[in-house]
């Protein structure tokens, strides 16, 4: 495991118009050059099942986080800044890879990428990213993919981070977690948990597995389980972020709204609708009051 090729942010100076500027580079390059992402595209399909959206890549590249201001700021009262080295640890969602780099800019950290997966596409991003941070003289270079490794290793090798970012199974991520001495961000997309009291629902049960099968997302049912047990079992356990419910009985209903720990419950709707990775900017960074007299 390499991380010591990353500069650490503290030693190269944030500079909101550079970010910018890298980012939009990003978006005319792969306007401009979409032959090479499309052969990596194609090359990851000989071991992945699932093939990447380019236009899903550009149209990330154009939008995300657009609206949302760059949080790093210096002032001699406070700093707002990123925690430094970022390690995350996923499945190697394309779409993830390249939302966590814009990200990474955007908070001033650097980040490393442990994933197995679209080998091809990502190892392109990271290093189209990288050669634009260059050129735009920024830092040489601030993101890597790491493909041999062991969750294990990471553990053991941590004091090389300074926070782990855990997309996937909560289940999984406990079991790092528990071992983990730095700060820990769990997303939990691409995992869904449903509970099936009434199967009346067969066109919408039909649509989502559909999507979870062509976007290789996790579905668990719970339908051999009462609701007591049930909500037991995921409250004691603090599963996935997104638990749906199909049912006609609106004590039912408001049973799981009102007993479940969840960040989204779905009450007889598809939850794929709209749905698509993010993360929260304000959880990659720190601030830091300062109060001095000299």
């Amino acid at each position: 495991m390499k991380t010591n090729s990353l500069k650490h942010p503290s030693t190269y100076t944030f500079k909101a118009s550079i970010i910018n500027k890298i980012i939009e580079k990003f978006c005319i390059f792969i306007e401009k050059s979409p032959e090479n992402f499309e052969k990596a595209i194609e090359k990851d399909l000989e071991k992945n099942r699932i093939k990447t959206d380019l236009e899903a890549l550009k149209n990330i590249a154009k939008t995300y986080k657009r609206e949302f201001p760059l949080l790093p700021s210096f002032t001699s009262t406070e700093i707002k800044d990123g925690f430094g080295n970022l390690c995350v640890m996923y499945d190697g969602n394309p779409s993830i890879t390249l939302k966590l780099l814009i990200s990474s800019l955007r908070t001033h950290n650097n980040i490393v990428f442990f994933t197995k997966n679209y080998l091809e596409i990502n190892m392109l991003l990271i290093e189209v990213f990288n050669m634009l941070s260059n050129e735009c003289n920024y830092t040489s270079k601030f993101a890597s993919l790491q493909t041999k490794f062991s969750n294990n290793e990471i553990i053991k090798k941590q004091n090389l981070f300074d926070m782990v970012i855990y997309v996937g199974d909560k289940r999984a991520y406990q079991s790092v977690q528990s071992k983990l001495r730095i700060p820990s961000i769990f997303n939990g997309y691409k995992i869904v948990d449903v509970y099936i009291e009434d199967k009346s629902f067969k066109e919408v049960l039909l649509n989502l597995d559909k999507h979870a099968y062509a976007n290789a997302i996790q579905v668990n049912y719970f339908d051999k389980t009462n609701i007591e047990d049930t909500i037991n079992y995921i409250n004691k356990y603090n599963l996935n972020d997104c638990f749906v419910v199909f049912t006609k009985n609106s004590e039912i209903a408001y049973t799981f709204i009102n007993s479940l720990k969840c960040k989204n419950v779905f009450i007889n709707k598809n939850p794929f609708v709209d749905y698509e990775f993010d993360i929260n900017e304000n959880q990659l960074v720190y601030t830091k009051h300062i109060k001095m007299k000299i």
